[in-house]
C-alpha cells in the first residue's frame, strides 16, 4: 500500500469515527417553517431526528425527546407536559410545510425548545 492510499484510508477512518461519536451540528431547512437549529441525533424509540437551537443543548434535547416519545408511544395524544432533564416541557404536534413535527418547549420561559422531525 503506498503512502497516498494509506493517507486516504486513515482520513476516511478518522471521519467515520468522528461522525459516530459526536452529534451532527447541521442547520435545518429554513424553508420548512420549523425553527432553525442543529440536529443532535436520532431518538431511539421513534427514529425521528432531534434538533434544538444550540449544539451545547443536544444532550438535554435527546433526554427530552426520549421522555416525550415514551409518553407519546404509550397512547398519549395531543399536548402533554413532561418532566425531563430537570425541567418541565410542554410538547405537542405542530403543522409543518410538508409534514407535521413534534415540538417541546421548556415551560420556565428559558426559550429552550426541541423538535422531532422525520
Amino acid at each position: 500500500m503506498n503512502v497516498r492510499t494509506r493517507t486516504v484510508a486513515a482520513g476516511a477512518i478518522g471521519i467515520a469515527v468522528l461522525a459516530l461519536t459526536t452529534p451532527a451540528a447541521r442547520a435545518m431547512d429554513e424553508n420548512t417553517n420549523e425553527a432553525a437549529g442543529v440536529i443532535c441525533g436520532t431518538d431511539r424509540a421513534s427514529g425521528l431526528a432531534v434538533a434544538t437551537a444550540r449544539a451545547r443543548d443536544c444532550a438535554t434535547a435527546l433526554q427530552v425527546a426520549s421522555a416525550y416519545t415514551r409518553t407519546w408511544n404509550s397512547g398519549g395524544e395531543g399536548a402533554t407536559t413532561i418532566q425531563a432533564a430537570g425541567s418541565a416541557w410542554h410538547c405537542q404536534e405542530q403543522p409543518g410545510t410538508l409534514n407535521p413535527y413534534q415540538e417541546c418547549i421548556e415551560t420556565d420561559r428559558t426559550g429552550r425548545w426541541i423538535t422531532l422531525t422525520s
